[in-house]
């Protein structure tokens, strides 16, 4: 199994804008630890992870599950989704989904523009 948890430490990081040296910091650390660990050269400790989980306002799931399980938990996540669309009446699951078709289209222009 691939280890994700350093991809997911600095995913996380990035997005927080916080630089290596401020979250090694704040979790008592050191800046080169967390590199290490994004680099996937070294794993946290328990002791650590949960002062990552807790500054970088996540949780232990995302930062240790594998991808097949994050894939499990979205379609379960997206069944009970369908489930109350359901029971919507027609016109209304007909406004949801154009609503939802403009939504997509939009954040993929978002990421269309963020990655030219």
């Amino acid at each position: 199994m691939d280890n994700k948890i350093g991809d997911r430490i600095l995913e996380v990081r990035n997005r927080r804008n916080l630089t290596q040296e401020e979250l090694a910091e704040k979790v008592g650390s050191v800046a080169s630890y967390i590199s290490n660990i994004e680099r996937k050269n070294k794993l946290p400790s328990l002791s650590l992870l949960r002062k990552l989980v807790k500054e970088l306002d996540t949780s232990y799931d995302y930062l240790l599950m594998d991808d097949f399980e994050m894939d499990k938990q979205l379609e379960i996540k997206y069944k009970d989704m369908f489930k109350e669309i359901k029971k919507l009446d027609a016109k209304t699951q007909e406004e949801f989904f154009s609503v939802a078709e403009k939504l997509i289209k939009s954040f993929k222009n978002i990421e269309n523009a963020r990655n030219e």
